[in-house]
């Protein structure tokens, strides 16, 4: 972790490294392309599904049923902003304790969030989580969505653009990503990127690029040593 933490900026991914909403928008996804007649389980959307953005899995569903389906963004969304902003965020376990080790160091790297995700969404799972303060609150300037510049992972431009905006560097940005989609956007940008294992096991993101995997967060307290 040495290593790591020698580096001007550190970029979180949102849901799935700092909030633990993964499960659910991934069952949610899996009912919702169901509904539209495509039957997969939550197995299979994990698989499938995860880490890629609304136009690419609408695409996707439209491609096997051989109809468009633009409503199936709208049916997702809805049903998923009603349990999010219902309060049912947990931090992942894990990052509350990272932050405030990152914190505690004297001239320690800059943070920011960028996500695939909508504001709305971002804002939903960090409000929920009690993580939005940590970042300066839903309005700081260090809260990056894909939406903003119409760029998603594995495109690297939404890493590019939060570093730009932050004011580092590629090559001394790290990167805190869940899935393969957002590692394969870090190695792409340049950036050295931690693999958190979950939904997606740490092989496959290693076998992306991942500089290094952890199973959980937990495995990099104490800082520094």
């Amino acid at each position: 972790m040495r290593e790591l933490l020698d580096c001007d900026l550190i970029i979180f991914d949102c849901d799935g490294v700092l909030v633990d909403t993964e499960p659910m928008t991934t069952r949610l996804i899996a009912e919702s392309v169901s509904h539209f007649g495509w039957a997969v389980d939550q197995a299979f959307a994990i698989e499938t599904f995860k880490g890629k953005d609304m136009k690419e899995i609408v695409a996707m569903v439209g491609d096997h049923l051989g109809r468009a389906v633009p409503e199936l963004t709208e049916h997702y969304r809805a049903r998923m902003y009603a349990e999010l902003e219902g309060g049912g965020a947990e931090p992942i376990p894990g990052a509350v304790e990272l932050l405030d080790a990152l914190d505690a160091l004297t001239g320690g790297p800059k943070r920011c969030v960028a996500s695939n995700g909508p504001r709305r969404k971002m804002q939903a799972s960090l409000l929920s989580s009690g993580i939005a303060d940590r970042f300066g609150g839903m309005e700081s300037p260090t809260i990056f969505s894909a939406y903003d510049i119409e760029k998603w992972k594995p495109d690297p431009a939404l890493f590019l653009h939060a570093c730009a905006q932050m004011g580092a560097t590629p090559d001394r940005c790290v990167v805190f990503e869940d899935s393969e989609s957002g590692i394969e956007a870090a190695v792409r940008a340049g950036m050295r990127s931690v693999g958190v294992g979950g939904l997606t096991p740490t092989a496959k993101l290693s076998a992306k690029g991942a500089t290094i995997t952890v199973e959980t967060l937990h495995e990099l307290l104490p800082l520094g040593v």
